[in-house]
């Protein structure tokens, strides 16, 4: 369905705020990482079918062993839950971010079963759309529900909001981790959205710190955190396990991202980025042959590693998130 003309009109009642366009996500490392904002542009939303999921799954060695879905209404892609569900039934354990603003109890009981982790988008507009699909999760007894927000200097007064709003309310007293997304140059935040400085990116550290809950962050902060811990007056060795716990951008190193038309990218940001190509998965045999080692997979591979700053890989597509 398309928008074919917006006005004015007084209204008294419920207004829900929607997102309908498609989100990507990742999981590393125990935290599910997703790039909810990424695609907010004006281009129509398009979902995975389930035939599509099982022709692209079943490609990928039988080393697999986790997937992270992208969804923010839970209703939007009919084939979402059968899709979860086949990865259990093949031995892989599904993940998935949402926003929660379709969430029933029904649906939440059935996913929660199959579900490995869960993140839910927090945003401004209504955040107890997310406290109380949090809420709802962690009382069905799932251990790994995290929140996501996206971090920028013009949301960083609501960041701080939430933070306080973890220690502080009843919902949220058994959920794992909050998660920070650095916002980067795509779609609608290429204008009005800035990075936060590497000070802003300190103070926020040091807060979580010191206020001690869990929190992590998507491997684009890598460089931030690092620089932020390096940055700090503590013990070497703890600053050691820090950094050791912190891992840099792993897009074709150990991660795939494939999107809903089965292409893939090296990363849910560089897609149709310019200088930037994708192979199509659904057109190979061999998935390591003709994917993990295709020639425009090598070349990005290569450049992270030989752009490694003191351990670090840093973003070569977006250099300016990494300072």
């Amino acid at each position: 369905m398309k928008i074919k003309t917006i006005s004015k009109r007084k209204f008294k009642g419920v207004v829900y705020n929607f997102h309908c366009l498609p989100s990507e996500n990742y999981f590393s490392e125990g935290v599910l990482v997703h790039n909810c904002y990424k695609n907010n542009t004006n281009q129509e939303a398009t979902n995975m079918t389930l035939d599509t999921f099982k022709l692209i799954i079943n490609k990928i060695p039988k080393t697999l062993t986790q997937v992270a879905f992208g969804i923010t209404g839970i209703q939007t892609n009919p084939d979402f839950i059968p899709m979860m569900e086949y990865c259990r039934e093949i031995g892989i354990v599904p993940n998935f971010t949402l926003s929660g603003v379709d969430l029933t109890d029904e649906i939440a009981e059935r996913v929660s079963k199959i579900s490995g982790a869960l993140a839910v988008s927090a945003y401004k507009s209504d955040k107890n759309v997310c406290y109380n699909t949090v809420h709802k999760f962690t009382s069905l007894g799932m251990k790994q529900v995290n929140i996501h927000l996206m971090v920028s200097q013009e949301t960083l007064d609501f960041v701080y909001e939430v933070l306080d709003d973890r220690m502080n309310d009843p919902r949220l007293k058994d959920m794992h981790a909050i998660v920070f997304l650095g916002v980067k140059p795509k779609g609608r935040a290429t204008k009005g959205w800035n990075s936060l400085t590497k000070d802003q990116y300190k103070n926020l550290v040091k807060y979580c710190l010191d206020k001690g809950f869990n929190f992590g962050f998507d491997s684009c902060s890598a460089p931030k955190f690092e620089a932020a811990i390096k940055d700090m007056d503590i013990p070497k060795k703890l600053a050691d396990r820090f950094i050791e716990a912190s891992e840099s951008c792993e897009s074709s190193m150990f991660s795939a991202y494939i999107n809903v038309g089965g292409e893939y990218w090296h990363c849910s940001f560089t897609e149709h980025e310019p200088n930037q190509s994708y192979v199509d998965v659904l057109a190979v045999n061999d998935f390591i042959g003709e994917v993990w080692y295709a020639d425009t997979v090598v070349d990005f591979r290569k450049k992270l590693i030989s752009g490694m700053v003191d351990g670090c890989r840093h973003c070569h597509v977006f250099p300016q998130i990494n300072n």
